[in-house]
């Protein structure tokens, strides 16, 4: 059973605390996004969506990378510093400042606005962090789902990079534009759906 919507101060939190008295299947969820969220994931690990989620992905499999030599691959991954997550630990945070952009490599991550919404879920071989080649402030939470490695890009390193490289900077942005433009296609695919009836 799932429950959500119910604070555990409230009159009929409590209420439903005292009937449901440990060991129970019970969970609860402050936020409707998050129920949904679990019984997804539940689906997906049922019938072995997640079976991947702990075989590395390497740099030239990166959409972000695409196009690009090994040895253009090899100068931007000197640029970068191995990162390792736990399970739960908050990777960024919305309003901080976008100082860098990570390559997934094993494990997932949920891409979530500050109330707790979740807006996408990233997996090995995917970019998180990328709008900070446009934005300079984070405006979203990414949060470690599971184990995570990735390798994270200091915009610091990849600006003096693009200076001496320009072509490798212009295709990573192209790059970024064709990501950017599925992200909306499907986005309109999605409203269309839920606003169709």
């Amino acid at each position: 059973m799932i429950l959500c919507g119910i604070q555990s101060q409230s009159l009929l939190g409590a209420a439903i605390n005292k009937l449901l008295e440990p060991p129970s299947k019970l969970r609860k969820f402050a936020v409707l996004d998050e129920a949904i969220e679990w019984a997804e994931d539940q689906i997906i690990y049922l019938f072995g969506g997640y079976g991947r989620l702990h075989d590395p992905t390497t740099l030239p499999e990166q959409q972000l990378l695409g196009g690009l030599t090994v040895g253009e691959i090899e100068a931007l991954a000197a640029l970068m510093e191995p990162r390792t997550f736990q399970a739960g630990q908050r990777i960024v945070g919305a309003g901080e400042p976008a100082s860098s952009l990570f390559f997934l490599q094993s494990g997932m991550v949920s891409v979530k606005i500050p109330n707790g919404v979740r807006l996408a879920t990233l997996v090995a071989g995917m970019v998180f962090g990328e709008m900070a080649l446009l934005e300079d402030r984070r405006s979203a939470d990414v949060w470690a789902d599971t184990l995570v490695q990735c390798f994270e890009l200091p915009l610091e390193a990849y600006a003096r990079f693009r200076e001496k490289h320009p072509q490798i900077g212009e295709r990573i942005i192209r790059n970024l534009a064709v990501l950017l433009a599925k992200r909306l296609i499907l986005a309109n695919t999605k409203i269309d759906l839920l606003t169709s009836s």
